[in-house]
């Protein structure tokens, strides 16, 4: 992991008099709008151990960060379909069964797949992972690829801080543009490397 001290060299000659405090936040802030939106940082999840009539499994991320979307899943091979494509009325009948899963839903610690499993087996999955509301960094990879967009958007938070001696507007304005078209560049690159559209986890609180 990477920590945010390491984007000091390239953020604090635009920020005079900037709390590290304050620049440690805004670059966790960025990293986490640019990994929910660009859906860059990917990793494939370890295998989950699924025991019949058991729904709900604790996501295992790296240290420091969650799960922020399924890319794909499957049990014992079969796909396994995201809880947001369907409708709720069907989702809902689906809880009241047990069977082969057939979607996953979740949030950003645990996924639930419904309906209950009947039988043992194994669930893989890919995920897109975010840094965590507390992390004190981010993963290599990301810092070597894109750390200029998690800069840029760090930038343009801080500078519509008000009455700062780094305050700016008129700069706030570009490094949003420049975070956005970067964030959507990435976004661009990160799907032509799957064939079908990212599973986005469901709220827990869409599941009662």
């Amino acid at each position: 992991m990477t920590p945010w001290n390491n984007f000091y060299d390239f953020a604090l000659p635009d920020l005079p008099g900037c709390p590290l405090g304050a620049l440690n936040m805004a670059l966790r802030e960025a990293a986490i709008v640019f990994c929910e939106h660009s859906l860059g940082w990917k990793q494939t999840h370890s295998p989950v151990a699924v025991v019949a009539g058991t729904s709900q499994y604790l996501f295992a991320p790296p240290l420091e960060s969650v799960v922020h979307a399924v890319i794909h899943a499957g049990f014992n091979g079969r796909a396994v379909e995201p809880y947001a494509s369907q409708p709720d009325r069907q989702i809902e009948q689906w809880r009241k069964r047990t069977g082969t899963p057939e979607y996953i839903a979740g949030d950003a610690t645990s996924l639930t797949l419904i309906p209950e499993p009947d039988s043992d087996g194994i669930l893989t999955m890919a995920v897109v992972l975010k840094p965590s509301p507390t992390a004190a960094g981010i993963d290599d990879s990301m810092f070597n690829e894109y750390r200029a967009a998690i800069i840029h958007g760090a930038l343009a938070r801080l500078m519509l801080s008000p009455k700062k001696p780094y305050t700016n507007a008129q700069l706030a304005a570009y490094h949003r543009h420049q975070f956005t078209i970067e964030t959507a560049a990435a976004g661009t690159r990160a799907a032509r490397k799957f064939s079908r559209a990212p599973l986005k986890t469901a709220i827990q609180g869409r599941r009662k």
